[in-house]
């Protein structure tokens, strides 16, 4: 039994109430099975979890932080963000590296973020689960570059359109080579932020 656990709830089952996905800081993307069905996507949360066979059993969840300024300024960018995690990512993977960039977006939510800091952001985090463009040509000197810039300097990187268009590129490239993007139901963010 793990005692005073942390994560964030990636997903919810339809399905079963009592039954959510959580990307925990320490064993990564885990299912659970909660007495509360309550809790809400993307809550940050603290709770006591046991493992018995393949299933978690999560108690005395407390809820932390819901990040409501993030998710009124843009809810599809939220969501678009906790769905590339929970599709992109393999259950008990640990993945720190993901947990600490959705810590550093929820620690900032209350800052004006643009449209290329949100694709740089998507592009971070999806370098950080492992996913590339298996076309090469979306793969450029200058997308490596924004891939290992320091995510605290997000908000003061403006790009070039040219730039920009070739992050497009890499963003669509990578999402939808994913074998289950048909499901994906925030895909259309990326459309609605393409650079024209």
């Amino acid at each position: 039994m793990f005692l005073d656990s942390v994560g964030i709830i990636l997903k919810k089952n339809e399905l079963s109430p009592h039954k959510i996905i959580i990307l925990d800081k320490i064993q990564g993307k885990i299912e659970c099975v909660s007495p509360t069905h309550s809790l809400s996507v993307g809550a940050l949360i603290t709770y006591n979890i046991k493992k018995q066979g393949f299933m978690h059993f999560i108690s005395n969840a407390t809820l932390i932080y819901i990040p409501m300024a993030l998710a009124q300024t843009d809810m599809l960018f939220f969501h678009h963000v906790l769905e590339l995690i929970y599709y992109f990512t393999s259950m008990e993977l640990y993945s720190p590296e993901v947990f600490n960039l959705l810590s550093f977006l929820y620690s900032n939510e209350q800052i004006a973020t643009t449209a290329q800091s949100k694709k740089i952001f998507l592009l971070k985090l999806l370098t950080s689960m492992g996913s590339v463009p298996e076309i090469n040509t979306t793969r450029t000197d200058y997308i490596a570059h924004l891939a290992i810039t320091d995510i605290e300097q997000l908000n003061t990187i403006t790009i070039a359109l040219s730039h920009e268009k070739e992050l497009d590129r890499w963003l669509w490239c990578c999402v939808w080579q994913h074998p289950y993007v048909k499901e994906f139901k925030t895909v259309h963010f990326l459309a609605r932020n393409r650079a024209l």
